[in-house]
């Protein structure tokens, strides 16, 4: 795995994919960049914070990411590989880095709009039983579109991964994070019909309800 340390990450150039966005005093991008022929995608913030129960003065956005990266590692669901995350403070503020591995070969589920009825249904099953693993957990998304699962094809079927994680966050019940995310999904999607989520729906509440 490649090394590198607060400053090679925050300095080391590459290209803008999602350009600074500007928030309140603070600002978040993201940045694409190659290493030893190897893609890294590389998210830099200054002042960028939410504030929570555990952080009621606020941490960076990129810092909650990190910890749900390794959380979903720890439940087995597909995620960007995490590689370095840090903070540090300077004159301008609290600055922050994250930093992940391509996600080599997936497209974004809106992007699957080529499948027959059987692939769409085979991804369905497994987004369902995904998203069921999540809940269980009592981790809600929050911000669950159809270019926020990526999908890769292989020979056994599709593989999922969850990206941007910004917003994601532990609630009271997993009935709670269930209802938000599917009913978020349902709208945002546009590549499942109703037989299709009808199918998703099954494949999620057997994976909810098993023990």
């Amino acid at each position: 795995m490649v090394e590198g340390d607060f400053t090679y990450w925050w300095e080391i150039p590459g290209e803008w994919v999602e350009p600074p966005n500007e928030r309140r005093d603070g600002w978040s991008g993201m940045m694409r960049v190659v290493v030893a022929g190897d893609t890294y995608y590389v998210k830099r913030q200054r002042n960028h914070l939410c504030r929570t129960l555990a952080h009621p003065f606020g941490w960076p956005t990129a810092s909650r990411e990190w910890q749900y990266l390794n959380r979903l590692g720890e439940l087995g669901l597909g995620r960007p590989t995490p590689v370095f995350h840090g903070v540090r403070k300077s004159a301008a503020g609290t600055e922050a880095v994250l930093v992940t591995e391509e996600l080599k070969g997936y497209r974004d589920l809106a992007s699957q709009t080529d499948l027959d009825a059987g692939q769409r249904q085979r991804l369905a099953e497994v987004i369902g039983a995904q998203l069921a693993i999540l809940h269980r957990a009592k981790l809600q998304h929050s911000s669950l579109y159809d270019k926020h699962i990526m999908v890769k094809w292989r020979d056994e079927g599709p593989v999922v991964a969850l990206i941007d994680l910004e917003k994601m966050r532990s609630r009271l019940t997993r009935a709670a994070a269930s209802r938000h995310d599917l009913e978020q999904l349902e709208r945002r999607q546009k590549v499942f019909d109703e037989a299709d989520w009808q199918v998703l729906l099954a494949s999620y509440q057997r994976t909810f309800g098993a023990r």
